[in-house]
């Protein structure tokens, strides 16, 4: 009996290691638990509740100081907003097109070539508004100058005298002299010179020249085709890496020689010239203002052949200093070109030795061309050099290569 009390201590400290051993829980009771009783057979687990002590409370923080606010930083400007532009409404566009929103950039400027200021005549010098606004045209436009008119024989009249692109003295003042009346000018009543006109011809040229400071080398050829009653003619002058242009005329043969028509000019895009002999006046494809004109007018590739034929009908009416006043057109507006009989002159050309006249034509305004024209006797008075010189220094050389010429009719 003594072992009983021993053995219920043994089993229930063996039960209250179990206990712990099962689970934080029962920890919790095992260590709350005791044994109570005088004896074994008073042996009993209690429980009691054990209250954890309240944690100590915070020690006080020390008061914070706040600082006194930073004054604030002063507000930069904002920009005022942009204004807004007024927009143009687009264009009405096909269904398929994609409407573009907000002006329209400008069209870009047509390229320029490096001849478009020579053979044509129209630049700085032009009094119209549409070549005051083309720069792209070198000085040798700006050449509307007064040339080529009626033959008057005077004595002791005037010799170029300058050099090729150099303008006399009186045509770089501020004032220029008033314009001659010549041949096809509006109420000329001269006298309309004799004429022979030249067979049909192809001309092959070596060209040579200098345009915006660009020394080149081109190829150039002249073309005359007529039946006796109708012509037409063509110029072009083309290299590489410089550019090309062509000039046309296309017309009448009358009594008093060639009477164009029409008259092309082209570089990128060609612009034209209407001539209306029986109207008297002459009307421009880009809407320049119409000029007047009467019979005998020509243009700036007809004038050539048409010089070639007057003194061929008579030489000896054209001794050196004879000066010719012709109205001539360009394909923007017209001015009255005078040109100088030279006289006799020596060529060494690609062709050979030619024995010519030389015709140079006098700049009137201040940046007016300077034109040279040798014609040849021996070939129907054609023209075998042509040389076109502007007041910047610009200048084209056509010096003859190869020539046809058909038998002159009788």
């Amino acid at each position: 009996m003594r072992q009983r009390p021993l053995i219920l201590l043994t089993s229930a400290v063996l039960a209250a290691h179990v206990a712990l051993l099962a689970g934080p829980g029962m920890q919790e009771i095992w260590r709350t638990a005791r044994i109570t009783g005088s004896s074994p057979q008073e042996l009993r687990f209690e429980t009691r509740q054990i209250t954890p002590e309240p944690p100590a409370p915070p020690a006080p923080e020390a008061p914070r100081i706040k600082a006194a606010p930073a004054a604030p930083k002063p507000a930069k400007p904002r920009p005022p907003p942009p204004k807004a532009q007024p927009q143009k409404a687009p264009p009405e566009q096909a269904p398929e097109s994609l409407a573009v929103i907000g002006p329209t950039p400008p069209a870009p400027k047509p390229r320029t070539t490096a001849l478009d200021g020579l053979l044509s005549g129209d630049g700085p010098g032009d009094s119209t508004p549409a070549a005051q606004s083309d720069t792209a045209a070198t000085a040798s436009d700006a050449q509307d100058s007064s040339d080529a008119g009626q033959p008057a024989t005077t004595a002791g009249g005037e010799n170029s005298g300058t050099g090729d692109g150099q303008a006399p003295a009186d045509a770089k003042s501020s004032e220029e002299p008033p314009a001659p009346i010549g041949i096809g000018s509006p109420g000329y009543n001269g006298p309309m010179p004799p004429v022979r006109v030249p067979p049909s011809a192809h001309l092959e040229f070596e060209a040579k020249g200098s345009a915006k400071g660009f020394q080149y080398s081109a190829k150039a050829q002249l073309s005359f085709k007529t039946d006796g009653l109708t012509y037409q003619a063509r110029q072009e002058v083309s290299a590489f890496l410089v550019g090309s242009r062509s000039q046309t005329s296309t017309g009448r043969i009358t009594p008093h020689g060639l009477s164009p028509q029409r008259f092309g000019d082209k570089a990128r895009s060609e612009r034209a010239a209407h001539l209306d002999v029986d109207k008297g006046q002459i009307t421009y494809s880009g809407n320049d203002e119409p000029q007047a004109a009467s019979a005998g007018v020509q243009d700036r590739l007809s004038i050539f052949l048409q010089l070639a034929s007057m003194i061929a009908a008579g030489p000896e009416r054209y001794p050196p200093g004879t000066l010719i006043h012709i109205n001539v057109t360009s394909a923007r507006t017209t001015d009255v070109w005078t040109f100088t009989v030279d006289g006799p002159d020596t060529l060494e050309l690609p062709a050979g030795t030619r024995q010519t006249i030389r015709l140079t034509r006098q700049p009137r305004k201040r940046y007016d061309q300077v034109a040279h024209l040798w014609i040849d006797p021996a070939m129907q008075y054609l023209p075998v050099r042509i040389r076109i010189s502007q007041a910047n220094g610009d200048f084209a050389d056509l010096q003859l290569q190869s020539a046809t010429v058909e038998k002159a009719s009788q």
